[in-house]
């Protein structure tokens, strides 16, 4: 077992982890806001405000997608691989893409790069951005992927500090129903970690069989951000589950290596997340952040710092009892202590995402890059060069999808300390967390504070040590400040910019 978790500083760009918060539409009554929480008086950051526990949304019960049988493993059928080229993503190496079926109504799509460097020996990394409902190719296009669409959406250049210069990567999008990937109508789209981490299952299986079987000895890595922070550790128990199944009943065992968890900015528990807000947003860190004054006024921080502690009563509850509907009342009491940023960002002053930016749409404050993305891969020739039909509508958000992990299930509010605790202590999969300073709606506070209660036999170690400065080497061969760092059980913890 070895804990590797990263904190790192954003110096140049911003961290694209796309949490959608969750919204919830069944009330109609006035005082709500479009996030569904009762509405705080407009300049909240601005005056003055007593701890109120918002209205608890109620979530209508047994509601679930439609089953259809996971697809035979060993069947070669309902696999599509479309080779592409430069044409399509400027990669400086060989690409595939195409869909997978997981069941008789649901595929997944993938976009497969080959290493620049050494794609028979170096490792794979399997990404996973979030939502829930986003695109994977956000990262694929905008992030860490071989190629970037350009500003107009028209065509690609080559990244040249992509993953892709030491690694093997694949995009993918899940769950079924977002970005490329398909289901035979939305009622077979999932909305729970069970029915996406089956789903996921039976991808890896049938990839690595079929499409990919020459890196099924490769080391493997889970690699996400944002609500991939509740996807990957679902997912990965789910395989670790089937792993032990399987060696019980002294079977083969069709999963590749899993090597490591890493996850950017990601979202693992709605309380402990919340708890970060007010170092976010009230503590001057500019050597940390790249932000010069506080970002929030007294008045503002002062409510925070008064939310706190109903927020962790709460969020304590949730994590024991794992009962979802505890877990709602702990995120609808939580998230709204992030107010005062929110309304920063709809007034257009900061983005969420990355505090030192601006929020020109007012929004998500990441359209510009959901623009390009829907603009590129809806032309026509676009469809053509990845063997797609000229009616297919790609969606950077499936936001039926997200509304449906909102407000048809609890899923999107349960922690996954248990699933990571899980992971930690029965397997030997390494885990790696890394987070960017100038991010509010997942921020380094929080995740600290997730990783410092996580039940493990490493935490005490954790806990005690403290941070270290951390180095890189740049392009230039120059040595940088990236961050601080620590480590337990031979794992790393740190910050860094890039």
């Amino acid at each position: 077992m070895k804990l590797e978790i990263t904190l790192l500083w954003l110096a140049i760009r911003p961290a694209l982890g796309f949490l959608r918060p969750p919204q919830h539409h069944e009330s109609t009554a006035a005082g709500r806001d479009r996030w569904g929480f009762q509405q705080t008086p407009v300049g909240l950051a601005q005056q003055p405000l007593g701890v109120e526990i918002p209205e608890i949304p109620t979530i209508p019960r047994g509601r679930r997608a439609l089953y259809s049988e996971p697809f035979p493993v060993d069947d070669p059928n309902g696999i599509r691989v479309q080779p592409v080229d430069e044409r399509l993503c400027k990669s400086g190496a060989r690409q595939l893409t195409g869909h997978v079926n997981v069941t008789q109504h649901k595929s997944l799509f993938f976009w497969f790069h080959e290493s620049r460097r050494d794609p028979k020996n170096d490792p794979l990394i399997i990404w996973l951005n979030g939502g829930p409902g986003a695109s994977s190719l956000m990262g694929g296009l905008t992030e860490l992927g071989p190629c970037a669409i350009n500003e107009e959406g028209t065509n690609t250049t080559c990244n040249p500090n992509s993953w892709s210069n030491f690694a093997n990567i694949m995009f993918v999008d899940q769950p079924a129903g977002v970005g490329f990937s398909t289901a035979s109508n939305d009622s077979y789209f999932p909305f729970t970690t069970q029915d996406t981490a089956t789903d996921f299952s039976t991808f890896i299986r049938r990839l690595f069989k079929h499409v990919i079987p020459e890196f099924a000895s490769h080391k493997v890595h889970f690699m996400g951000e944002s609500f991939a922070g509740v996807y990957f550790p679902s997912i990965l128990v789910k395989i670790l589950d089937q792993q032990q199944h399987l060696k019980e009943l002294g079977l083969r065992d069709p999963f590749p290596k899993i090597e490591s968890l890493v996850l950017a900015d990601a979202l693992v528990d709605w309380a402990a997340n919340s708890f970060g807000f007010y170092r976010t947003g009230c503590i001057e860190r500019p050597d940390e952040t790249g932000i010069k004054g506080q970002i929030l006024n007294d008045t503002a921080c002062e409510w925070i710092s008064r939310s706190i502690s109903d927020c962790e009563r709460l969020g304590s509850e949730c994590r024991i009892s794992m009962d979802g509907p505890t877990c709602l009342a702990s995120f609808t009491l939580c998230f709204p202590i992030g107010d005062p940023v929110w309304d920063l960002a709809r007034a257009g002053k900061r983005s969420p995402y990355d505090m030192r930016a601006d929020c020109p749409d007012r929004d998500i404050c990441l359209s510009y890059f959901e623009n390009r993305m829907t603009t590129y891969l809806n032309q026509p020739q676009v469809l053509e060069l990845l063997g797609l039909p000229n009616n297919t509508v790609y969606l950077g958000t499936n936001y039926v999808i997200n509304d449906r992990w909102s407000n048809w299930g609890y899923d999107t509010y349960l922690p996954m300390i248990d699933r990571m605790s899980k992971i930690l202590e029965q397997s030997d999969v390494r885990v790696l967390i890394y987070n960017g300073n100038s991010d509010w709606i997942v921020n380094t506070a929080g995740t600290l504070e997730w990783m410092n209660i996580l039940p493990w036999s490493g935490n005490g170690e954790f806990r005690a040590k403290d941070l270290k400065q951390w180095e890189y080497i740049d392009n230039e061969g120059k040595k940088q400040k990236g961050g601080m760092k620590k480590y337990a059980k031979g794992g790393e913890v740190g910050v860094r910019r890039y």
